[in-house]
């Protein structure tokens, strides 16, 4: 069996596709379940789904150049931040109906939010 191989501009060209496929895919989500059927009345979320699955797919495959690491600032930290909170926002808004429950679902969610980003910005790789 042969190994499917993409290189070069391809490679470059495949993987900002998916990435914008899938910041569009994860977007118009947080549309549709904050105010339902604004979306879904033109558009049917599974379709762009497949496709960005598939693409998601090509982009493993595609061989990527080696980035160098970028120091953390002070903005990525503050940028991680707003994402834990607005995070605890639409969890608390979609959980309000379970009352007391809900404020302890979106504390943990927005730290677990924070914490894993974090862990993320400040990872060393593996040599």
């Amino acid at each position: 069996m042969r190994k499917i191989e993409i290189k070069g501009h391809y490679a470059i060209l495949i993987n900002h596709i998916f990435q914008t496929l899938l910041i569009t895919y994860l977007a118009l989500l947080l549309i549709e379940q904050i105010w339902q059927g604004v979306v879904s009345i033109y558009f049917k979320l599974n379709y762009l789904l497949i496709i960005v699955i598939l693409f998601g797919i090509l982009d493993v495959f595609s061989e990527h150049k080696e980035k160098r690491r970028e120091n953390v600032t002070r903005r990525d930290y503050a940028f991680v931040l707003i994402l834990g909170i607005l995070g605890f926002a639409i969890i608390k808004y979609k959980t309000a109906q379970l009352g007391w429950l809900s404020w302890i679902i979106s504390i943990i969610a927005g730290i677990l939010i924070v914490l894993l980003s974090i862990l993320v910005l400040e990872d060393e790789g593996v040599e």
